[in-house]
């Protein structure tokens, strides 16, 4: 049985296939349900390069799984940053503004990166020189219409290309304006159960409309039922096993289970719970479409309420709840021996 609200992004066919390397892409289109966030899976090759390209309608926000590679932002008013990245390191690309991405490592380079939209779309730099008329790129560039006779042209642009020695960092421009090293962060919280390492302005200044949590679950352990008034929520499980359970309006709930590569959207607002099901950790990429998510767990719930309210709805003595402890703040991750 398939659920809506769930898809192995690990186990699909790539929609770009390139001798560079190949991306997977999980939008409305594949996953009906999205809204708010898309997300991709880019696997570079050795020496492999994701063309210089933009996004008009999506800011971007990538996290590092695998190898090492380095990016180039290229912003208003001539804006250079160019930056190493590697697993563990997430960076940030505003709407509009123009990036590559490339191998400079052995092994492959894998990237997770999440959009802001449901449909993001990308404009190629290649595609864009095509486009354009011979003479008007010979006045651009103080050339003659003849010098660009003979580059390759397409309409949709490379994508990905392989380069033919590896990239050096070109060191004058070594600046990291929207880079993070996410997991070299101490987490904000780590308990029991687990720990989470969370993105904001404050860690990176450049970031805005999208943040990104990095959560691990130990055995047994649980994210409480919660839900987040101003954010959707984008899943992906790089380890370990884990279980959801879903609430949706009208009384709809989906309890699935997630494996390495699969993701997983909880709407804005829509109740749910993440536990690890294994016997090792689980570790997740959690990307939301905003830069502070707000959250609402059942453990903070309880105690805002009377114990004379809570009886009226489950049909028990109100004394049944004085065993209940009245957090004052939600516990966010929570373990035990279920």
């Amino acid at each position: 049985m398939g659920f809506s609200h769930l898809f192995s992004l690990g186990s699909m066919k790539p929609q770009k296939v390139c001798s560079g390397g190949v991306r997977a892409d999980v939008s409305a289109d594949t996953l009906p349900v999205l809204h708010g966030l898309a997300l991709s899976l880019l696997t570079l090759f050795p020496k492999g390069l994701r063309e210089p390209h933009w996004h008009p309608n999506a800011d971007e926000l990538s996290y590092c799984v695998e190898g090492s590679g380095m990016m180039t932002i290229f912003s208003p008013g001539a804006g250079h940053d160019t930056f190493t990245i590697k697993s563990g390191e997430i960076v940030f690309v505003p709407m509009g503004f123009l990036h590559h991405i490339e191998n400079i490592g052995d092994g492959p380079l894998k990237m997770l990166i999440c959009f802001d939209h449901e449909r993001p779309e990308d404009l190629n730099f290649s595609a864009g020189v095509s486009a354009m008329p011979d003479h008007i790129l010979a006045d651009t560039f103080n050339q003659r219409p003849d010098f660009f006779n003979g580059l390759k042209k397409s309409a949709e642009g490379v994508f990905i290309s392989q380069r033919d020695k590896p990239a050096i960092p070109p060191l004058p421009y070594m600046t990291d304006r929207y880079k993070m090293d996410l997991e070299a962060v101490n987490p904000q919280i780590q308990v029991k159960g687990g720990s989470v390492k969370m993105s904001n302005g404050f860690l990176l200044q450049t970031l805005n409309g999208i943040s990104v949590y990095s959560v691990l679950l130990k055995p047994k352990g649980a994210r409480e039922p919660h839900w987040h008034p101003n954010a959707d929520e984008l899943n992906y499980l790089i380890s370990g096993t884990a279980r959801i359970t879903l609430v949706s309006p009208g009384g709809n709930v989906e309890t699935f289970d997630m494996k390495s590569g699969d993701l997983s959207f909880m709407p804005h607002g829509y109740l749910h719970h993440i536990e690890n099901t294994g016997t090792s950790d689980a570790q997740f990429v959690i990307f939301f479409n905003h830069i502070a998510p707000s959250d609402i767990g059942f453990s903070g719930c309880v105690g805002a309420y009377s114990n004379e309210a809570l009886a009226s709805l489950f049909g028990v003595p109100a004394s049944r709840f004085n065993l209940l402890p009245k957090y004052q703040q939600d516990l966010f991750i929570v373990s035990g021996g279920g």
